[in-house]
């Protein structure tokens, strides 16, 4: 998958980060952001209820850049 060990073009920290460069990995953002398990995080930090990863930045195309902040238990 789009894993990155560097800063994307507006200079976010994306080491251990999903960034989406290829089919695979669009999708999986795509699909995290399709079921509500990609978010911002607020102010302090903390991420909503159910979400699982965070979003740092995003793509020249527009797509998010997400880092994984926790697991989910179904």
């Amino acid at each position: 998958m789009g894993q990155s060990k560097s800063k994307d073009a507006k200079g976010t920290d994306t080491a251990g980060a999903v960034v989406p460069d290829d089919p695979q990995s669009e999708a999986f953002v795509k699909g995290l952001m399709a079921n509500g398990q990609a978010a911002r995080a607020a102010p302090d930090g903390s991420l909503p209820s159910g979400v699982t990863h965070e979003i740092i930045g995003e793509t020249a195309a527009g797509l998010p850049i997400v880092r994984r902040r926790r697991l989910s238990a179904f």
